[in-house]
């Protein structure tokens, strides 16, 4: 996302008597830099708002900020796609496969199950004939615990969505802008009556 509110600006400056232009130039870039950290920290509000089962600071951290200077007015929001395994979204095995809670409620993928991979790594698989064969230990959920062996499977391993991908949800970035050009309106303001003292 790129913030670049030159609107806003304009819409500042018609507010504003006997204004000068340096003063504003300087005071532009300070307020790109700090709307886009309290816009970085809205983000996660945003996401946890609408549901998406992902902690504040994991959030913050997948989102890189190319800030503003004097010669570039406008500062850009990478929010990074990493996939995030499907097991770290409160994967819990049944008997019918394995319930999840990505957004919102719980979920159940019927005929999933957690299996462990050589390297110690567990996921969440489901069958999959065109996806080749893995070795990995099945484990099932009986009453006396869990039991299972190194096996061939043909399988898939399930993921979840990156901070990205839910950051891309429309609703988000709705709100987003909105909250955005309020903030910037604000703080444009305050600094230019700050630098102008």
């Amino acid at each position: 996302m790129r913030i670049d509110v030159r609107d806003n600006v304009d819409q500042v400056i018609a507010s504003m008597r006997g204004y000068q232009r340096d003063v504003v130039d300087k005071a532009i870039p300070l307020t790109l830099n700090r709307v886009a950290e309290q816009a970085r920290t809205q983000a996660g509000r945003e996401l946890r708002a609408a549901g998406y089962n992902m902690k504040q600071g994991e959030i913050v951290n997948a989102i890189y900020l190319s800030k503003a200077s004097r010669g570039r007015m406008f500062v850009v929001m990478r929010v990074r796609r990493r996939a995030k395994l499907l097991l770290n979204f409160n994967a819990r095995e049944t008997k019918a496969g394995v319930t999840v809670r990505v957004k919102g409620g719980a979920k159940l993928i019927e005929g999933a199950f957690i299996g462990q991979l050589r390297n110690g790594e567990q996921a969440v698989f489901v069958e999959d004939h065109s996806a080749g064969k893995t070795i990995l230990r099945k484990t099932k959920q009986h009453k006396r615990g869990s039991v299972g062996g190194w096996h061939s499977y043909p399988v898939r391993k399930l993921y979840g969505p990156s901070v990205g991908g839910a950051y891309a949800n429309d609703q988000v970035q709705s709100t987003m802008r909105a909250f955005i050009g309020e903030k910037f309106t604000d703080r444009l303001t305050y600094e230019i009556k700050r630098l102008r003292r």
